[in-house]
């Protein structure tokens, strides 16, 4: 009887949480619109500027690191970071990365890379120059836009022919705003 009972108020107590829970709450007034977007990609646009690049052990590399709450583990297992780079010496259009170009040092050819590189809450670009003896390092400042994206919209992206590479069709594709 007195398990009975205990059952009897175990019962009781379920049905009135339940019911308790489908409650219609007051709601207050809608907000206003917020602005078009994607709520799985997130975009935005840093600057390196000359003395920020730290150089490496190895003396033709440097790097620059920057802390970025959206590259989660499962961005970094399931989605995708796109970089795209504005240099402020004289490129006007958003080029991907990474990237190499070529100069001259006395008729010879070296190189010159960007890569970047993303790992847990990580943005990293790297900067590496081929010249044996007199390495350089940016003395511009180089905007970077990083464009994180969630694992869904980056194959729905790739499967709609979307150039990742041209950061014009990245922006429509995803709808992104000017920043």
């Amino acid at each position: 009887m007195k398990n009975l009972r205990i059952l009897s108020l175990v019962l009781v107590a379920s049905v009135t949480l339940l019911f308790n829970g489908c409650m219609k709450l007051d709601e207050g007034p809608v907000g206003p619109q917020g602005p078009p977007g994607n709520a799985n990609v997130k975009s935005f646009t840093y600057t390196i500027h000359p003395g920020d690049w730290i150089l490496s052990s190895d003396p033709n590399l440097w790097y620059y690191d920057r802390y970025c709450e959206y590259v989660t583990p499962d961005i970094v297992d399931y989605g995708a970071v796109l970089f795209y780079l504005k240099e402020t010496s004289g490129k006007l259009s958003w080029i991907a990365l990474p990237s190499t170009s070529l100069y001259r040092d006395n008729g010879q050819v070296y190189s010159t890379e960007y890569q970047p590189w993303h790992s847990d809450y990580t943005l990293s670009i790297q900067w590496i120059d081929s010249h044996p003896t007199n390495p350089r390092k940016p003395t511009w400042d180089c905007v970077i836009k990083a464009i994180i994206i969630a694992d869904y919209p980056y194959y729905s992206m790739k499967s709609k022919g979307v150039d990742i590479n041209n950061y014009e069709q990245v922006k429509a594709a995803l709808k992104l705003a000017d920043d």
